[in-house]
């Protein structure tokens, strides 16, 4: 892979769900508008960042089916679980996991 090869984002139904609940839950539960500001501007960085070299974060290996390109990355106390497609559409699929 090289590293001008730019991949194309595409979040599942599942990871904005989840993305909304914890965020909802930092403003609304906790109390923290800035808390909430800070993690949905550091998630969507790091998403973003995932158009272009995706493969550098960690592997995923015990994963049922090893074919597979899954990945994850780390935020805070949450892990984005991301699959990297090189031969059909060059996209990326991820959810999260809290």
């Amino acid at each position: 892979m090289t590293s001008n090869k730019k991949y194309t984002v595409l979040p599942t139904y599942t990871f904005k769900e989840e993305l909304k609940n914890i965020t909802s839950y930092f403003k609304y539960k906790i109390k923290e508008s800035l808390l909430t500001k800070r993690f949905y501007k550091n998630v969507s960085n790091k998403i973003k960042s995932l158009e272009f070299m995706p493969e550098r974060y960690t592997r995923i290996s015990d994963f049922k089916n090893k074919n597979r390109n899954i990945r994850k990355l780390l935020i805070d106390n949450y892990t984005i679980i991301y699959e990297v497609i090189n031969d059909t559409r060059t996209s990326l699929y991820f959810t999260y996991i809290s």
